[in-house]
C-alpha cells in the first residue's frame, strides 16, 4: 500500500494530522489532504520532508503564520 501519515511539526513535537493519506493537492495557500476513506483536511503550512520509504510526510508552519487545519466532509 502507498498510503502515508502526515505530521505537523510544532514546538511540542510532531502532531499527527491524518493517516492513510493517498492524495496531497496544493490549494489556497496550503494543501488539501485526502485519505483512503475520503476524509479531507486542509492545512495551511509547507512541506518540510517526504520519506516515501517510511510512508511519512512532515509539514511545518509558514514562517510568521500559525499552521491551521480545517476538516472537510468526506468525498464519496
Amino acid at each position: 500500500m502507498c498510503e502515508s501519515k502526515v505530521y505537523l511539526e510544532t514546538a511540542e513535537g510532531e502532531q499527527l494530522v491524518l493517516e492513510d493519506v493517498t492524495s496531497i493537492r496544493p490549494e489556497n495557500e496550503g494543501y488539501r489532504l485526502v485519505n483512503l476513506f475520503g476524509q479531507q483536511v486542509h492545512v495551511r503550512c509547507r512541506i518540510k520532508d517526504i520519506d516515501l520509504l517510511k510512508h511519512r510526510i512532515v509539514m511545518e508552519p509558514i514562517v510568521g503564520e500559525p499552521a491551521t487545519q480545517e476538516q472537510s466532509e468526506s468525498v464519496q
